[in-house]
């Protein structure tokens, strides 16, 4: 089973290679993904799965990471090549080894 920051890399490295089976497999069965902006928020291994294929083919880049207990909070930029960049913070709660919550917000970058 994954270390809590292994977990959280998986999943950001399975967003961004469109890969929801991975994304899903370092997931908790009741996990609870929060989307910003009021949208419903998704549930359970299936949510985690439709977020990998709903969210659009940004690039996302990890610039720093912090660890406190088993939540890892991933700060980086994401991008859609000549449109827009934002600052994007990823939140994930775990169990100690699967991902159980996850939160993520934007802030304009240019």
């Amino acid at each position: 089973m994954p270390e809590p920051l292994e977990a959280a890399k998986t999943f950001m490295d399975a967003l961004e290679a469109r890969d929801p089976e991975r994304a899903a497999a370092v997931c908790a069965e009741n996990v609870q993904i929060e989307l910003p902006g009021g949208d419903p928020q998704l549930e359970g291994r299936d949510g985690a799965r439709r977020l990998v294929r709903i969210a659009p083919a940004f690039i996302r880049r990890v610039r720093e990471h912090q660890i406190d207990g088993t939540t890892v909070i991933l700060r980086g930029l994401t991008r859609a090549p000549g449109h827009f960049a934002n600052y994007t913070t990823w939140t994930f709660e775990t169990d100690g080894q699967l991902i159980t919550h996850v939160t993520f917000a934007w802030r304009p970058a240019n």
